[in-house]
C-alpha cells in the first residue's frame, strides 16, 4: 500500500507520520467501489500535512476521514475474527455525496 509506505519512509527520515483510512469521492460517482487511503506527516511550521501517495495529490475536500493510526493495522476499515470451517460474505456498500 502506497500510504503504509510513504508512512514508514517519512518516520525513518524523522517525521512524525500517520495512516488514514476513509473514502474518496472520485468522478462524481455517488457509489464508491472501495475505501480508500492516504498519510499524513507533521512538517514543522505547517501542522499535519496530507499526501496521497497512490494519485500523487494532496488531499482535499474530496477525502472523507473514517480512522487514523500508526498503520494499515490501527486503521483498517473493516476487523475481525473468525473460527471454524463456516463461510462468510461481506457485502458493502458507500455512498459519498458533497
Amino acid at each position: 500500500d502506497h500510504s503504509h509506505i510513504f508512512a514508514a519512509a517519512a518516520r525513518a527520515m524523522g517525521f512524525p507520520a500517520r495512516y488514514v483510512s476513509g473514502y474518496l469521492m472520485m468522478d462524481a460517482a455517488v457509489q464508491q467501489a472501495a475505501s480508500h487511503a492516504w498519510a499524513e506527516a507533521h512538517v514543522q511550521g505547517l501542522g499535519w500535512v496530507a499526501f496521497d501517495a497512490a494519485n500523487g495529490i494532496s488531499p482535499d475536500e474530496r477525502y472523507v476521514r473514517v480512522a487514523t493510526g500508526r498503520d494499515y493495522r490501527d486503521a483498517s476499515p473493516v476487523s475481525g475474527i473468525r473460527l471454524g470451517q463456516a463461510q462468510e460474505q461481506l457485502a458493502v456498500t458507500v455512498t459519498v455525496e458533497q
